[in-house]
């Protein structure tokens, strides 16, 4: 429906060569902005200062005119075109790029009449909403969120191209559809910027020391890394460090190397720790919370003593760290010499404390020593927080690791065509005491992307998890009572299976944890209204607007699962139903300033939080799990998820306050500033303040301050780094 676009751009461009009268008109901006605070921005490595970080020029230029009645009887046209550079923006953000607040082809529609009904057909925007700060009804057109709401709603907001038809009635009324482009909001960090290749480490090669074996860590850029507005639940799909996305390879080469790490000396075989492993099957039970239990490293120590006598530890020894010193009874350390010269292994006589941590080896520094090769948060150990994938998947067999060897990971896209359309409609009318009211519909595409997660194999199909031992215990060689289950991959188009034991057989392939990205339909049921009132102070206009959706999708996670390892089922997209809506009031007070207060409200109708573990039925407590702070089911906060804070839960009904100011000054009230305060709950805090002042009939100078503070697990506080000023002009011509 939409595949020729750019085909309707050029006719209506060259209808308006041949149009009687061609009206060009045009806006230069120039904006700079600098940071106010020192720090790093979320997903980036490197510290900034009070760093300018966007130099940003653009012109528009608009065409409107008549057209030709030999075309269309009395009608006219609109072309907006925009070309776009900031040279100070990271890579990708520096010029134009469709579907964005950067799209050279901005607007392009053609207006005509056909009976009753006005037609606006092209490229456009359509606004419903009337709130401050929030995009309810504006449901139509996708937004740009790459400055979150810093620009304004004409300029974030991205045109599609539609059929726009409204019809007066005769009640006094009008009713409108539209049939629209389906496209996705944008975010920095997660658009179709992504690169969609595999995503894998070096290759493992050859026999003995795994340091001399592995190739290195592969490093795999955080999407938009050093973009100013990244949000932290943006950062744990697809940041460097904290993102899923970059974390699986890394998962799969460090599974690769602790699974060779209890093999038998000089043995290649990568199956490692799989249960059908005859060498390793012993340690099969073993969960990397276990591991770091001081009874646990105790049974591990009587373990290997009885199993394992005479096998070679030489990956405990990667990267150069030694994990265990000489004790008092004799245990090697990094230069060992009880008849195997030059190696590390642990001699049947040691026992092993995790009470002398720093002194002895403990299991927390195996895991912590395979993943401090890599760059994302494997590693970071600290158990004060529960905030590495390692402490998250505390509950995770040994054995399961076999199934992540060599695991890859991809993004990909499975967007709706061209061909895809959405439908709105709406009434609107005016009582007879002057309030103004409407009634919106729309099935189409909610804007939000939703993300899948499944194992795949090299061909793209998709794999199960096969559940072992869900009812049983840790394990023969481990403490505890804590429940676990060992998973297997199985489907797709291999037969001979997937992860370590597979490959070593020669026929097995390694698994390609995916992301894919899609769009899901949805109903949109919404009202609005405002009425003016006579008050002490003056006429007061009263406003609100709801929205009421069905089959939206919600981030849930499943802390059990992802405690034993089981990735798609630990990270799912629920369908769910959602009602939002902004009671405000607007008002004259001292002179001439505008003053609107609001009260915006998000209610998840489907909210999840149940305190049950992995097998959806059995209740998370201390004697099954070891602790109840990893299990449990919930939505995600999706803004402020992240591994710094253990995946926050979201709120049922989150709230915001926000005031709106607003006063023109100047001796004929010629300049103007404005200042919006956002109050979101938990903390969150978000103050703009700009300001317009005309130098002439065509320059207008424009300043404006951006400060975000409050918790840093909020939509806006965690952009406290990110706060701004910003100055520049703007031209007309």
């Amino acid at each position: 429906m939409f595949k020729r676009n750019l085909i309707f751009s050029a006719v209506l461009l060259a209808t308006s060569a041949a149009s009687a009268q061609v009206e060009v008109s045009g806006k230069y901006t120039h904006e700079s902005a600098n940071y106010t605070e020192q720090g790093t921005n979320i997903g980036d490595t490197i510290s900034h200062n009070q760093d300018g970080f966007k130099r940003e020029n653009s012109v528009r230029v608009y065409f409107d005119g008549e057209l030709d009645n030999s075309v269309l009887p009395l009608g006219s046209f609109h072309v907006e075109v925009q070309g776009f550079m900031d040279e100070s923006a990271i890579e990708a953000y520096t010029g134009n790029e469709p579907y964005t607040q950067r799209d050279t082809l901005r607007e392009a529609y053609v207006d005509t009449q056909y009976n009753d009904w006005a037609i606006r057909a092209g490229k456009q925007q359509v606004v419903w909403g009337t709130a401050d700060g929030a995009k309810f009804l504006d449901i139509i057109n996708p937004t740009d969120y790459t400055e979150m709401a810093q620009n304004q709603m004409e300029d974030s907001r991205i045109p599609v191209w539609m059929m726009n038809a409204e019809k007066p009635l005769e009640d006094g009324g009008s009713f409108q559809v539209i049939v629209s482009q389906s496209r996705e909001n944008v975010f920095a960090g997660l658009n179709r910027n992504i690169d969609q290749g595999v995503r894998s480490n070096g290759a493992l090669s050859g026999n003995g020391a795994m340091a001399l074996a592995y190739g290195g860590d592969v490093i795999s850029p955080g999407h938009d890394k050093g973009h100013s507005f990244i949000l932290k639940g943006v950062d744990t799909i697809s940041g460097e460090d904290n993102g899923f996305i970059n974390i699986a390879p890394d998962l799969g080469t460090v599974a690769s190397l602790f699974g060779r790490a209890f093999a038998l000396r000089n043995d290649s075989d990568e199956g490692g720790l799989n249960l059908n492993s005859h060498s390793n099957a012993p340690m099969a039970f073993f969960s990397v919370g276990s591991f770091n239990q001081s009874g646990t490293i105790a049974e591990l120590s009587n373990s290997l003593n009885n199993n394992f006598t005479g096998y070679g530890f030489d990956a405990l020894n990667f990267g150069g760290t030694a994990f265990w010193n000489t004790d008092a009874n004799g245990c090697y350390n990094a230069a060992g010499t009880d008849g195997d010269s030059g190696t590390n292994h642990l001699d049947q006589h040691c026992t092993y404390d995790k009470s002398s941590e720093g002194q002895f080896y403990t299991g927390q520094q195996a895991l912590a020593g395979f993943a401090g090769m890599f760059g994302t948060t494997l590693h970071d150990m600290d158990k004060s927080t529960t905030n590495t994938t390692f402490e998250l998947m505390d509950r995770t067999p040994f054995a399961t690791f076999d199934a992540f060897v060599g695991a890859t990971s991809q993004y990909i896209y499975d967007m709706p065509s061209d061909a895809s359309a959405d439908l709105a409609m709406r009434y609107k009318n005016t009582t007879p005491n002057g309030t103004n009211y409407s009634f919106n519909y729309s099935y189409a595409y909610d804007k939000n992307p939703v993300i899948d997660v499944s194992w795949r194999d090299q061909a793209g199909n998709r794999l199960s998890t096969k559940r072992i031992n869900t009812a049983g215990v840790v394990g023969e060689y481990s403490t505890g009572t804590e429940m676990t289950s060992v998973l297997e991959l199985v489907g797709g188009s291999n037969p001979d299976g997937y992860g370590g034991l597979a490959i070593a057989n020669g026929a097995g392939e390694s698994a390609v944890l995916t992301f894919e990205q899609t769009l899901e339909r949805a109903h949109n049921l919404g009202a609005s209204f405002d009425t003016t009132i006579d008050t002490a102070i003056g006429p007061v206009v009263l406003r609100g607007e709801g929205l009421y959706q069905k089959d939206v999708y919600q981030p849930v996670i499943d802390r059990g699962a992802l405690s034993i390892g089981d990735l798609p089922a630990a990270l799912t997209m629920r369908k769910g139903d959602k009602f939002k809506y902004v009671i405000g009031a607007d008002m004259t007070a001292m002179t001439n300033m505008m003053v609107s207060l609001q009260f915006i409200q998000e209610r998840n109708l489907d909210y999840i939080d149940s305190n049950v573990d992995f097998d959806g039925s059995s209740e998370c407590t201390a004697d099954r799990v070891g602790t109840t702070a990893n299990c449990g089911v919930y939505t995600l906060d999706f803004a402020s998820m992240h591994l710094s804070n253990g995946l926050q839960k979201a709120e049922e009904a989150k709230d915001f306050v926000s005031v709106f100011l607003s006063k023109p000054f100047g001796e004929s009230g010629q300049h103007r500033w404005n200042n919006i305060l956002m109050l979101e709950e938990n903390g969150g805090r978000w103050n703009r303040f700009d300001m317009e002042y005309t130098v002439n009939d065509n320059t207008v100078a424009i300043a404006e301050y951006n400060k975000y503070w409050g918790s840093e697990n909020t939509q806006f506080g965690q952009l406290d780094k990110s706060s701004n000023i910003q100055v520049g002009l703007k031209y007309t011509f």
